[in-house]
């Protein structure tokens, strides 16, 4: 073998040399060396775990809360930044499965939720007012009629005639959730078994509805401050969204029972605010109310309230032929419309006309259903919510 031979085959055995060492190298790279890769969503994995990113916001607004203590399967893993108002904290490493998020912040509901890393997106808490807590959130608040319950922190004793500033609500919260739930469940979750079954009311109605309830340890209601109650002053920067706001009291104290110590509701139409008050165990009053607060109605017995032609399709009209004219437009009996008048306990007459039939909620209060016209009424709002002040 000559020299060049020689060089020719150690060339070779050096070039296998180095193919096998850069082999070795990339199969350390591929099997032991650590990556970095971006699941979707963008969570970060590194060598012991994932970065995962909480967001957390204020409900109902929708708004980055800062400042938000965060604890992570039970240890504190720091709080939300304020800078921007961002309400983000970045977690990590975390290590795949599923682990619990707890978040606290001062003015808020605590809040735990269970998520599974890796997550799809970045996880979203939304955290509650500790004043203003949601029954049904169905939609935003443009194209949902918005309702707050706000307890009272009176009642009434009829026997002695005077105000009782004190009830059951002011120290069991759990008290004024419950009837809060029930006379939802009872009274406005049921319209549509009090409505006309011809031209009924939409079959989703009730998923139409946002309902809240607020609770201020430090201040309440007074459903007996004039006819429709009062609310404390700071309680509208809490919930400007609100459409109507309900003030529950618990029953009135009497000795006997009777129509003359009938529980009495109210509503008061403000300036882009309606309020009312009602008892919480009278579910037919308190759908008398609604009738007004909610969507409109005008009262069709004969006394001391307000009168007026509610258009459009009003359950009240200022004339005969108006009433007449608006029946024989809707296949209705024009017969029936009559004037608002009585002559028990007292004569009365009022210069307004009627058509649905007794027993009619809005004309007896406590007992009856609502009529085609009150019916026709209550779909026109649930098909144009939001329209307060114009139609309503």
């Amino acid at each position: 073998m000559n020299r060049s031979q020689q060089i020719l085959i150690l060339c070779g055995i050096l070039s296998i040399g180095i193919v096998a060492v850069l082999a070795g190298i990339m199969m350390y790279m591929n099997a032991g060396a650590p990556t970095m890769t971006t699941p979707a969503g963008g969570i970060q994995k590194s060598p012991s775990g994932y970065d995962l990113s909480l967001l957390t916001v204020d409900v109902p607004s929708g708004e980055p809360l800062g400042n938000v203590s965060v604890y992570l399967d039970g240890g504190y893993d720091g709080s939300t930044s304020d800078q921007g108002t961002t309400g983000i904290l970045e977690l990590g490493p975390v290590s795949k499965g599923r682990h619990t998020i707890r978040v606290s912040k001062s003015g808020y509901l605590d809040y735990t939720q269970s998520v599974v890393v890796p997550s799809d997106s970045p996880v979203r808490i939304g955290l509650q007012s500790q004043l203003l807590v949601p029954i049904q959130v169905a939609g935003s608040h443009d194209t949902k009629i918005d309702i707050v319950f706000i307890p009272s922190g009176t009642t009434y004793d009829y026997a002695d005639q005077e105000k009782i500033t004190t009830t059951p609500y002011v120290t069991n919260r759990s008290a004024f959730v419950t009837d809060v739930n029930g006379i939802v469940n009872e009274s406005l979750f049921t319209l549509d078994t009090v409505t006309d079954t011809t031209n009924p009311i939409p079959s989703d109605y009730r998923n139409r509805f946002n309902i809240y309830y607020y609770y201020d340890s430090s201040q309440f209601a007074d459903a007996f401050d004039g006819c429709s109650g009062s609310v404390p002053d700071t309680f509208w920067e809490t919930v400007p969204f609100a459409d109507v706001v309900i003030i529950l009291y618990p029953p009135y104290s009497a000795t006997d029972a009777g129509t003359s110590d009938e529980p009495e509701g109210c509503v008061n139409h403000g300036s882009g605010r309606s309020w009312m008050k009602t008892p919480d165990n009278q579910n037919v009053l308190f759908q008398h109310e609604i009738g007004h607060a909610i969507f409109g109605l005008v009262d069709t017995y004969c006394g001391d309230t307000l009168y007026w032609q509610n258009d459009p399709h009003p359950n009240v009209w200022s004339s005969q032929e108006s009433c007449v004219a608006d029946a024989i437009n809707n296949s209705w009996d024009p017969s029936a419309c009559r004037q608002i008048e009585a002559a028990d306990p007292a004569s009365c007459t009022k210069p307004f006309w009627r058509w649905d039939p007794d027993p009619d909620i809005m004309h007896e209060g406590y007992s009856g259903t609502f009529g085609k016209a009150s019916t026709q009424r209550m779909t026109y709002v649930f098909n144009n919510i939001n329209i307060w002040g114009t139609a309503a």
